[in-house]
């Protein structure tokens, strides 16, 4: 969730980078702003344009991070005169371009400098990110960089697969059936999709299953008809899964929500 006064832009990334990236966004305030983080199912890295952002009301972010899948509400201050670029990767693509096991990014902002090992490409890319005449040449110059480092990877296709299937049907997902679909055992799967994906594919249909919630209440459709529409058989279930990833029972989340 994100305050009214932040202006964004949303751009797909190019034809090459379409099997690691699912979009970009670059968010921007005038004014002194804080926004909610409700759990995601994919990573995230951010390239601070200017101004700063402070994490849950205590550590600077570092100009340039990424985030790993985190399953509770997190609280972003920013500065005035704030605007940062963000890199939504698609779930099994994150890990061909860090080529590190995503469940160690879990619950954790780290600084990309040290994620990727080289802080002199990252300077320059700072300095050309702030010459660039425009926010796309500044997307352009991050796509550059996440090529250079993808080289010849390709996201894993039978998480691939796994992902897909989640993402169609999360409430009724079954590992055991889906793990038999792909040609995996379940105990293989699991592991796999934990180091590719950075959480459980339980957890990870449960995340995708909290935003297809929020999709919904954004499109303006009662709690009820959410609950039946995500799959749930009754509203306590509805109500005990939601909370356990926002802190708060629906009506309360969503009341907070719209009086910030």
């Amino acid at each position: 969730m994100t305050n009214a006064d932040a202006q964004v832009l949303t751009q797909r990334p190019r034809e090459a980078l379409q099997p690691f990236v699912k979009q970009f966004l670059i968010v921007e305030s005038t004014g002194p702003r804080q926004d909610a983080h409700v759990p995601d199912a994919r990573l995230v890295a951010a390239f601070r344009l200017r101004g700063e952002c402070r994490l849950d009301g205590a550590r600077l972010a570092p100009r340039s991070a990424v985030t790993g899948l985190w399953d509770t509400v997190r609280a972003h201050d920013h500065s005035r005169d704030h605007a940062v670029l963000l890199v939504c990767f698609t779930a099994p693509g994150a890990a061909a371009i860090f080529r590190q096991p995503l469940d160690a990014f879990a619950n954790l902002t780290l600084d990309l400098d040290t994620v990727l090992g080289n802080r002199g490409r990252l300077d320059r890319l700072h300095e050309q990110l702030a010459e660039a005449p425009n926010h796309r040449a500044r997307i352009a110059l991050v796509e550059d960089l996440l090529l250079a480092q993808a080289g010849d990877a390709r996201p894993d296709p039978l998480v691939a697969a796994a992902v897909a299937s989640i993402e169609q049907t999360p409430a009724r997902v079954r590992i055991e059936t889906l793990a038999r679909r792909i040609g995996l055992s379940q105990s293989a799967l699991e592991r796999r999709f934990r180091r590719i994906v950075g959480a459980s594919p339980r957890k990870f249909a449960s995340l995708v299953r909290l935003q297809h919630v929020l999709r919904l209440r954004d499109a303006g459709i009662d709690l009820t008809t959410i609950a039946h529409a995500a799959g749930y058989f009754d509203q306590s279930h509805f109500i005990k899964d939601f909370k356990r990833f926002t802190g708060l029972a629906p009506a309360s989340f969503f009341t907070h929500a719209a009086a910030s």
